[in-house]
C-alpha cells in the first residue's frame, strides 16, 4: 500500500527543488549575502563556540563564507561526512581546503580530519532543507541523516539558512522530525515555536 505521506513528500520536495533552481544567478547571489550577514550578526552565531555547518552544494544557500568566517574568528569549525545510511558524523576543519567531493559529489572533509564530538549547548549546527514552514517544520532531502544526528544532540542550538522561496505556509510533520530553533532567509530571521524554551535570540 503506498505511503501517503512519504508521497506528499516527495512531491513537495520535487516542488521546492524546482522553485529553487529557478532563482536567478545574480538574484542568489544577493540573497546568498544577505542571509551570511544576517547568521553572523545573530547572538547564535556571535556566542557559539564551536559551528557545525553543512557544506553548500548545486543550489543550497551558500555556506562557503560562513564556514570560512567560522575558521576566521576562531571557532571551532566542522563539517558532516556521511558514513552510512542514516548515519552521518561531523569532523573538524582546519581550513576550508580540508573538503572534497564526497557522497553524492558533495564537498566533505577529508580523512585526515579529526571526528567531531556531539554538539553541546555551546555549539551551532546550521542545517540544509528543501522547505521550511514557520513553525520550524523542515523538509529534507529524504536520508534522514540531520534527524538521526540531532536526535543524539538535544542541547545544542539549531539554525537552518534557505531562501524565502523556501518558506511555506505548512508542512507535513512525523515525531522523529528534528526542528530548528531559527531560520535565516534573505528578507528575515524566523524564531520557530519549541517544545522547550532556549535563550533568547538577538
Amino acid at each position: 500500500m503506498k505511503n501517503t505521506g512519504t508521497e506528499e513528500k516527495k512531491d513537495i520536495r520535487k516542488q521546492y527543488l524546482g522553485i529553487r533552481k529557478s532563482i536567478p544567478s545574480d538574484v542568489r547571489a544577493d540573497a546568498d549575502r544577505r542571509i551570511t550577514e544576517r547568521l553572523l550578526e545573530s547572538s547564535l552565531f556571535l556566542e557559539a563556540q564551536s559551528v557545525y555547518c553543512y557544506v553548500s552544494y548545486g543550489h543550497e544557500a551558500d555556506t562557503r563564507r560562513i564556514l570560512e568566517e567560522s575558521l576566521r574568528r576562531g571557532k571551532k569549525t566542522a563539517a558532516p561526512r556521511v558514513l552510512g545510511k542514516r548515519r552521518m558524523e561531523f569532523f573538524f576543519l582546519e581550513t576550508t581546503e580540508d573538503l572534497s567531493p564526497g557522497f553524492h559529489s558533495i564537498p566533505e572533509p577529508v580523512t585526515k580530519c579529526e571526528m567531531a564530538p556531539l554538539p553541546g549547548s555551546d555549539a551551532l549546527v546550521i542545517m540544509p532543507g528543501t522547505a521550511f514552514d514557520r513553525k520550524g517544520a523542515r523538509l529534507g532531502y529524504g536520508g534522514g541523516y540531520y534527524d538521526a544526528y540531532l536526535s543524539r544532540c538535544p542541547e545544542c542550538e539549531r539554525a537552518a539558512i534557505a531562501y524565502s522561496v523556501q518558506i511555506t505556509q505548512l508542512l507535513p510533520r512525523e515525531p522523529h522530525d528534528v526542528r530548528p530553533h531559527v531560520i535565516f532567509t534573505e528578507k528575515e530571521m524566523i524564531v520557530c515555536p519549541q517544545e522547550q524554551d532556549f535563550r533568547e535570540i538577538r
